[in-house]
């Protein structure tokens, strides 16, 4: 980890990027919301390694390279969770279930 912070575009990046993940999830779901964002936060890290003018540069960029590298690990996160929600609830045999009303009384 680097103790450079985070540049301020970076971060208003990032902060654009959830919000506007937010309201795809709203429209659209957690699914289609997480895939668009991890597609504009890997467009955020750099192609190929560039030599560094500075040292300066440098450790800024590696601390830009981070944020965005945690945020795509939270948002994979994020995903998988609510697709192994998905899966368990889907894998739930309703149909055998019997309502409440159905089931017998013990005398």
């Amino acid at each position: 980890m680097t103790t450079e912070p985070t540049t301020a575009e970076v971060i208003a990046a990032l902060g654009c990027i959830e919000v506007q993940r937010q309201k795809r999830e709203r429209e659209s779901g957690v699914p289609v919301s997480c895939g668009w964002a991890l597609g504009k936060l890997h467009e955020m890290l750099p192609r190929e390694k560039k030599p560094a003018g500075t040292k300066v540069e440098s450790t800024a960029l590696r601390a830009n390279i981070e944020a965005a590298t945690r945020a795509i690990g939270q948002l994979r996160k994020l995903a998988q969770t609510t697709g192994q929600r998905a899966t368990l609830k889907s894998d739930r045999p309703w149909r055998q279930q019997k309502s409440w009303r159905d089931a017998r009384k013990d005398p």
